[in-house]
């Protein structure tokens, strides 16, 4: 479903609120162009400023697990084989199941919610829509990834996804646990002991969490941003996001 695009102010970027107001991963346009992207930042590890917050690593064990039960078009509830690592609850949310080895093959949904399950055993995945493709228990393959917009984590490993960056500190024990973080425009980032240059791209820190630090040419760094001052090592410095 197609939604059109949202407008925010000032003062919804500083103020995170208690309850969802929009899908996580929404994407908004400030007064000036910037854009950036809608959040839950979890219950536990307030939200810093100025650092940078990637995605939570995938499960090695939930991917490739076998359909447990064949299902027909039209049907939103698939069944999985869980590998050795059990699922929590809200876990998966705006999730996605991706089919990836035999019919319904190069298919993929949003999950709408799921059973908590013990590894090892069947779980139960509600989707957003109906299957377009049947299922065959036992042969249909399925891999599972959280919504990299529901409690990311500051920035530890090159290979995750880059979310955005906190204007602002937040609080999460005062419920303050949704709102925005910023993807394009000018920001102040958290820049890794080994510096950068003025007008250098910069991609996920492999050395300092929550910073960023100059490419290196590595096919797994993604360039999310371009320095507007000489980034000193372990200061704030003010660079171009450009992660959308």
């Amino acid at each position: 479903m197609f939604t059109g695009g949202l407008q925010i102010h000032e003062q919804d970027i500083y103020k995170p609120h208690r309850y969802q107001m929009h899908a996580l991963g929404a994407i908004a346009m400030a007064e000036n162009g910037d854009l950036y992207r809608y959040v839950y930042a979890g219950t536990t590890t307030d939200f810093v400023a100025g650092k940078l917050y990637v995605g939570i690593a995938q499960t090695d064990n939930h991917r490739d697990m076998t359909v447990a039960a064949s299902n027909v078009i039209g049907d939103r509830v698939v069944t999985l084989d869980l590998g050795a690592t059990a699922i929590t609850a809200n876990e998966y949310d705006e999730g996605f199941l991706f089919f990836n080895d035999n019919s319904p093959e190069g298919e993929w949904y949003k999950i709408k919610s799921h059973e908590v399950s013990d590894l090892s055993t069947e779980c139960k995945f509600t989707l957003d829509r109906p299957l377009l493709t049947a299922t065959t228990v036992d042969s249909s393959e399925a891999t599972i990834t959280r919504n990299p917009y529901r409690i990311p984590a500051i920035s530890q490993l090159i290979t995750e996804k880059a979310v955005g960056v906190p204007v602002c500190n937040w609080d999460v024990s005062a419920y303050e646990r949704y709102g925005w973080l910023k993807t394009r425009g000018p920001a102040c980032v958290l820049i890794d002991a080994n510096g950068t240059t003025v007008g250098y791209k910069v991609a996920i820190s492999d050395a300092t969490d929550g910073a960023v630090g100059a490419t290196a040419g590595d096919q797994t760094e993604v360039v999310i941003g371009q320095m507007l001052d000489t980034g000193t090592a372990g200061e704030y410095c003010p660079l171009n996001l450009m992660i959308d």
